[in-house]
């Protein structure tokens, strides 16, 4: 029998004002959704050397039924939506444990940027149709420590998801606003959260968000960011070994299926030969 955490339970949906708001800014917070004893086993987890989300207890974040609703709503159509399976893919996770004065780089994700500049057509962009989101490439931030405010490490440019000129750098292509005469207008309209620990940011990859300085004077920072994708797209490639997917319960497994939708019986279910590569 497999010592793997059980599988979450029934999927929370999507509220009607939760996607008025997420359309509106790109992103949303739900605060306090883990409890103390969750909380203290996962954070365990991270500052004891847990590199992914698919490590230790901080797996059961994977499928946690507070956001699994959530990302069926945005990542899939109805015809996919099944009891057995999820309707959308996990494919990379990462932790982050911050002690208070860490500095964030002027480049990589300390640069604000996007999986690839709004303006542009492509698999992983934000749109709307037929009165349904679809979200494209989407984050999910778990804040284990509180985050106060003023000292937040994640912060973003509400709305940029649906921006339809280019931000000013010198290469309408490039996936960041560096060399851009607007960045310090760009960085001063940037707005973070504040959260108890224990809760979730949902976010749309599609819109503009950067790292910071970590100066909250209280606590380290502790998150996991596991990222979303549709069942038809992938960004990264996933590096997870089959071994690891085998040993957790079946519905997570189809988490990390291959990428595909048409043929017999649909893709709905995991298997060695039926995988995320």
């Amino acid at each position: 029998m497999s010592n793997a955490p059980t599988s979450s339970t029934e999927p929370i949906p999507m509220t009607e004002e939760q996607k008025f708001f997420f359309d509106l800014h790109g992103w949303i917070l739900l605060p306090s959704v883990l409890s103390a004893s969750e909380i203290e086993k996962m954070k365990a987890d991270v500052y004891g050397g847990a590199k992914q989300g698919y490590e230790g207890s901080i797996q059961e974040l994977l499928d946690h039924p507070a956001i699994s609703g959530i990302l069926t709503e945005i990542l899939s159509e109805s015809p996919s939506v099944g009891a057995d399976h999820y309707t959308f893919r996990c494919e990379s996770s990462f932790t982050m444990a911050r002690d208070t004065g860490w500095a964030k780089s002027d480049q990589g994700t300390g640069l604000p940027h996007v999986v690839r500049p709004p303006q542009q057509a492509n698999a992983m962009r934000y749109q709307v149709a037929g009165g349904k989101i679809f979200s494209g490439l989407t984050r999910v931030a778990w804040e284990l420590e509180e985050v106060k405010e003023g000292h937040v490490g994640t912060t973003f440019l509400t709305g940029s998801h649906k921006a339809n000129f280019n931000y000013g750098g010198p290469d309408p292509y490039m996936p960041n606003i560096g060399g851009s005469p607007w960045e310090d207008n760009m960085r001063a309209a940037m707005e973070g959260y504040s959260c108890p620990a224990g809760s979730a940011v949902i976010f749309t990859e599609s819109l503009i968000h950067a790292a910071n300085d970590w100066t909250n004077p209280d606590n380290p920072r502790c998150a996991v960011f596991n990222c979303y994708n549709s069942i038809w797209a992938q960004w990264h490639r996933l590096n997870l070994s089959h071994e690891i997917i085998e040993a957790m319960p079946p519905k997570r497994q189809s988490l990390f299926r291959g990428v595909w939708a048409l043929g017999q019986g649909g893709n709905v279910a995991y298997s060695e030969d039926n995988r995320c590569l």
